[in-house]
């Protein structure tokens, strides 16, 4: 299959690639090569390249940034997704939209599953729930896959809090907002099985165990045997820009009839961070 990846050079787009089986041609762009908030550079880049599938990994996933600059989370996230869905209509492809857990609003106090209706809360959830908007209405062989909560792509909190916690440091962990962590290698093996299902529509493909980040530092600190210390954090103490949902966690009510393997434990999750020397 002929497959092209925006957003390659990003946690997600790197973890994809590196578990692409070779059998498949990818043209993988980072944001260096495609500015996706470029109408004109996607249209005459991506149709040129002829895939089957565009697999639309870029997003501006910076929560605060994207409050504080709800500009730049309109281009990129909403008239991004656009423009790359438009480039799907004009070759022919299918596309792949991975979205957030962000387009809930945490009220209903139990993981929401793909028959919830979306009401973000925040510039970022907005903007991503425009960017399914935009994939629904212009590709109608499209597949949108929320996530949530990751970590395990070196860039992000947890995989520093393992090098904090391995150095004897103290680290803090949010303990009132729950999602549905998720390991991003895990989540990076599961995209091109549900690509390859041919099964359209919108899915929830996120970690198993609806808990906090202050649970998860806590395990890693226990499974690793670090010598460092987790508290607990309230959101509201953190001054944060943007609103997080208290309970954004997921699960689905289609992937197990798609024959999709549901993630490994979060517990199996945090042991290969940990023997993974990230940090």
């Amino acid at each position: 299959m002929r497959l092209v990846v925006t957003g390659a050079g990003g946690g997600l787009g790197r973890a994809f690639l590196a578990r692409m089986p070779a059998h498949h041609r990818v043209h993988s762009l980072a944001h260096s090569e495609l500015d996706i908030g470029d109408h004109d550079a996607v249209m005459r880049t991506v149709p040129e390249l002829r895939p089957e599938a565009i697999l639309h990994l870029a997003a501006f996933t910076d929560v605060d940034g994207c409050e504080t600059d709800p500009v730049r989370a309109s281009r990129d996230n909403a008239l991004g997704t656009q423009h790359v869905a438009l480039a799907a209509r004009a070759c022919g492809a299918i596309l792949l939209y991975v979205s957030t857990d962000y387009v809930f609003d945490g009220s209903k106090g139990a993981p929401y599953d793909e028959l919830d209706a979306p009401n973000p809360i925040s510039a970022y959830g907005r903007s991503k729930l425009a960017g399914e908007r935009f994939v629904r209405d212009l590709v109608p062989e499209h597949m949108i896959v929320r996530t949530g909560q990751l970590f395990g792509a070196s860039a992000d909190y947890v995989s520093g809090a393992v090098a904090r916690l391995r150095a004897g440091e103290t680290v803090g962990g949010i303990a009132d907002r729950v999602g549905s962590p998720t390991f991003v290698p895990h989540l990076a093996s599961r995209i091109l099985p549900v690509l390859l299902t041919g099964r359209f529509g919108t899915y929830h493909l996120a970690g198993s165990e609806a808990t906090t980040w202050y649970d998860v530092l806590q395990r890693v600190r226990a499974i690793g045997e670090l010598p460092g210390n987790v508290e607990p954090q309230e959101a509201a103490s953190l001054g944060l820009a943007a609103p997080r949902p208290a309970n954004a966690a997921l699960t689905s009510s289609y992937l197990p009839h798609l024959g999709i393997e549901p993630l490994p434990s979060l517990d199996e999750a945090i042991a290969e961070l940990v023997e993974a020397g990230v940090g």
